[in-house]
């Protein structure tokens, strides 16, 4: 958990300037996947539910906590299932990559629900095309701290 939580903290003080609000690069994601190859799925489940919490919690943004947990639940779920369902034929990267891709959809989601109009699927496009890039980096990482993690 708590190194979600100082992912996110160093993920906010990269100066980054999205044309979107709340585009993040998605690095406590990194401490979500290698914890859905590590330890049982419901330990994964509820870091994933902590991390929205307390980041949200730490940046005194409840709409952020909507925005979080639809996208992370939604990419949880998404990731949990290619993982077992898939395991011997997608690397984590491909995992990653799907998460990040269902993480901005779930969030877009979210975002329509609460403004109550369909204009801001307007933005998934180019979510999308930055949550591969997002996606990819973070699966960069996970492939490389995965095999020293598990020597361990």
């Amino acid at each position: 958990m708590s190194c979600a939580l100082v992912l996110g903290f160093i993920e906010r003080m990269i100066p980054l300037s999205f044309s979107i609000p709340g585009m993040r690069l998605g690095l406590p994601n990194v401490a979500v996947l290698l914890a859905l190859y590590l330890f049982p799925s419901s330990w994964a489940l509820i870091l994933t539910v902590l991390k929205c919490l307390l980041t949200a919690i730490f940046a005194g943004n409840l709409s952020a906590l909507l925005y979080s947990l639809g996208g992370s639940l939604l990419s949880f779920v998404v990731m949990l299932a290619l993982i077992r369902i898939f395991r011997e034929h997608i690397s984590p990267l491909g995992v990653s990559v799907a998460g990040a891709v269902f993480h901005n959809i779930g969030q877009v989601l979210v975002a329509c629900l609460l403004f109550g109009s369909w204009t801001v699927l307007l933005f998934l496009p180019l979510l999308l095309i930055v949550g591969v890039g997002t996606g990819a980096a973070v699966g960069i990482l996970v492939l490389r701290l995965r095999p020293y993690l598990e020597s361990r």
